[in-house]
């Protein structure tokens, strides 16, 4: 009997002991109008991205090509000048240097080493192509003998007579005997100042005026991407070859004087004339005799000729640095080239 009792209690007691057991809360729904005004607010969607189209470089199409000079010997214009590999072994010129005049004989670097694929032996301009205008440039040694040497081969142009020239046409070292226009530049001087107060002559004061320093053509690029090329002569390995169209100097009748260059040292044309820039004491002397300047300084590893007239024969007025002859001798012919059929135009 106890033993029933006391079970009766335990259930009794396990019974109200559930009924102590904590309720659930029940959570009311809140309406949307009474939501709390911190909630976040919806993300923004991100704004597109825009893709930019490159803009494609309009490739470069020739379509007049020089081919070789034309003419016989007497319409030719030949320049020669001194060569200096007999007094090289003595660090000196052989002579023919002129910095008053703007006359440079200086294919040596600094060291007074002599230069060959500097040092012009003779030039030649042909205009006989109703197109084109073609200068040889002939140096000293085959152009092929010496990597390390990066010669410019230029021309200057006055065009309108002033004795300051216009144009400046420049080419690197040709890779080979196929015209191309790769390293050719044309630079002009819209200053017109080149020579400074006094032409071709050195100013009483160092100038500060820029040369040549604006492109009118860069391997192609330009208003006429055929304007100017160069190679190297196919047949004499010291000639480069610049050909030019004869639109730059008044066409088949134009007028104008040109003055050949080479030019390792010399790379900042903005600098033309030197002999404005320098002082024949800071640019040295390549002549040993000048013990007051020599060797050379600042202005090294040029070397151009004398001023040549072309399409006029009498020079008028005062025109220094003019060659004083500068028909081609009755001996000198033009460097052999093979025949071409004038202004060669390519199809397309």
């Amino acid at each position: 009997m106890k033993v029933f009792v006391l079970t009766l209690v335990l259930i009794l007691a396990m019974v109200l002991s559930g009924c102590n057991l904590p309720l659930e809360k029940v959570v009311t729904p809140v309406p949307a109008t009474q939501m709390p005004s911190t909630q976040i607010p919806p993300t923004t969607p991100p704004e597109p991205t825009v893709m930019v189209a490159a803009t494609a470089v309009p490739e470069i199409v020739h379509k007049d090509l020089p081919g070789s000079p034309i003419g016989k010997t007497t319409q030719f214009q030949t320049v020669n000048d001194q060569t200096n590999e007999n007094t090289a072994g003595q660090k000196k010129a052989f002579g023919g240097d002129d910095f008053k005049n703007g006359k440079y004989e200086r294919p040596f670097d600094q060291n007074m080493n002599y230069l060959p694929l500097v040092d012009l032996k003779l030039v030649q301009l042909n205009r006989v192509d109703p197109l084109w205008v073609y200068v040889l440039f002939k140096v000293n040694q085959p152009l092929t003998s010496s990597q390390n040497v990066k010669t410019n081969f230029m021309v200057e142009i006055d065009t309108d007579l002033d004795n300051r020239g216009n144009l400046l046409i420049i080419t690197g070292m040709p890779k080979d005997t196929k015209w191309s226009t790769q390293s050719v530049v044309i630079l002009t001087n819209p200053d017109l100042n080149v020579g400074g107060q006094k032409v071709v002559k050195p100013d009483p004061t160092l100038s500060e005026g820029r040369g040549y320093f604006e492109e009118m053509f860069n391997d192609g690029k330009g208003n006429d991407p055929d304007l100017a090329w160069s190679r190297l002569s196919k047949v004499d390995p010291s000639v480069v070859e610049i050909a030019f169209k004869n639109t730059l100097t008044g066409g088949e009748k134009g007028k104008f004087i040109w003055l050949p260059w080479a030019d390792v040292g010399m790379v900042d044309w903005s600098m033309f004339e030197f002999n404005d820039h320098f002082t024949l004491e800071q640019a040295g002397s390549p002549i040993k005799d000048d013990t007051i300047n020599y060797p050379l300084k600042a202005l090294w590893g040029v070397d151009n000729t004398c001023r040549i007239p072309s399409g006029f024969t009498t020079p008028t007025g005062s025109m220094p640095g003019i060659c004083d002859n500068y028909d081609p001798a009755p001996s000198q012919g033009p460097v052999p080239e093979i025949p071409h059929i004038p202004g060669i135009q390519v199809p397309g």
